[in-house]
């Protein structure tokens, strides 16, 4: 019997490392496929467009826009700090904010930019977390819960524009309007049955060898609060720098956006680069694909590339202060 058992575990053992390896081929060789494929669409939507008129364009573009461009990319990556600041509530742990701020631009620099954003974002929250003295259980905690609230504010967002502006997001779409509408209901009937569980469950959920537990109500509110307004946010950083002959509603727009925002995260492609510029094309079709392309490139610089570039150094000059201080400890530990 004893032997059984063993021959059991060592199957089950050997399964789950097949599967792994499975997992590990499939999904880089899926990303490569759908990038291959968002690039060969990108050109083909872009192909008449000459990088010099696209330049002088972008030279061109009013500084206003630019600066609210640049405004509200830190007001954005400011509030996803809250991301952090309620994960930490969630798991019971208090932090100094400073800390707390610096883990949350690391980790969404990096994600928004190298694309698994549930490994990337989740690797540097680890890296970091585990030097303030959180358990693993805790941080695999904190990254569920960041990656759920934002999953909230997309459907959350998105559900409203569907529901309350079928018409103009049907145009768009061109798609139905009663099958807009229902799609918006059934994603706020979503939040809502979220909502409902937060108040009613408190039993812990097993995920492999960790317990999740639901959030409590008002940690669900400030959840789908919190997440919704980053959603809005992040959207107009994309919508102050659209061309004046871009006629198109914020409420239509911002539908568009939660679609094209999604297919790039979901694509696994960094930075969703190429997925979230031929969504967004091909969804709204703009008068102008010169500008607009001059629009996705000034979007990229400002809400993706340069806080990957000041979060860079701030990293490892993190790192190497650590290094320091161990390096010092185990000094002084060898001294004694």
């Amino acid at each position: 019997m004893q032997r059984r058992n063993n021959a059991s575990s060592a199957d089950a053992i050997k399964t789950i490392a097949v599967r792994r390896t499975v997992v590990a081929r499939i999904v880089p060789l899926g990303t490569i496929l759908i990038f291959g494929a968002a690039s060969v669409a990108f050109y083909d939507q872009f192909r008449s467009v000459s990088l010099s008129a696209v330049l002088a364009g972008l030279a061109a573009m009013p500084k206003y826009q630019i600066y609210a461009a640049i405004g509200l990319t830190a007001a954005s990556y400011l509030l996803l700090t809250g991301y952090d600041f309620l994960g930490l509530w969630y798991v019971r742990h208090r932090l100094r904010a400073r800390d707390v701020i610096f883990t949350s631009f690391i980790a969404f620099a990096f994600s928004n930019n190298l694309g698994f954003q549930l490994f990337s974002g989740g690797s540097m929250r680890y890296r970091i977390y585990t030097g303030l003295g959180l358990q693993a259980g805790e941080i695999v905690g904190i990254v569920a819960f960041c990656t759920l609230t934002y999953a909230l504010g997309v459907i959350a967002v998105g559900g409203t524009v569907f529901a309350f502006q079928p018409a103009e997001v049907a145009v768009l779409l061109k798609g139905p309007r009663p099958l807009i509408s229902a799609a918006g209901l059934s994603m706020l009937a979503a939040v809502a049955v979220y909502l409902a569980v937060a108040a009613i469950w408190q039993k812990s959920i097993a995920i492999g060898r960790f317990r999740l537990q639901p959030p409590t109500l008002p940690l669900a509110i400030a959840q789908v609060a919190l997440a919704s307004i980053d959603a809005l946010l992040a959207g107009t950083v994309l919508y102050v720098l659209l061309p004046m002959d871009f006629h198109l509603g914020f409420q239509s727009y911002l539908g568009i956006y939660m679609i094209a925002a999604t297919t790039s995260v979901l694509s696994l492609v960094p930075g969703g680069l190429g997925v979230f510029e031929t969504a967004m094309t091909l969804l709204t079709a703009p008068p102008s694909k010169t500008a607009v392309l001059g629009t996705f490139l000034a979007y990229r610089m400002i809400y993706f590339v340069t806080p990957f570039v000041v979060a860079i150094p701030w990293f490892m000059a993190h790192e190497m202060t650590r290094w320091i201080e161990k390096t010092d400890g185990a000094s002084v530990g060898g001294h004694r």
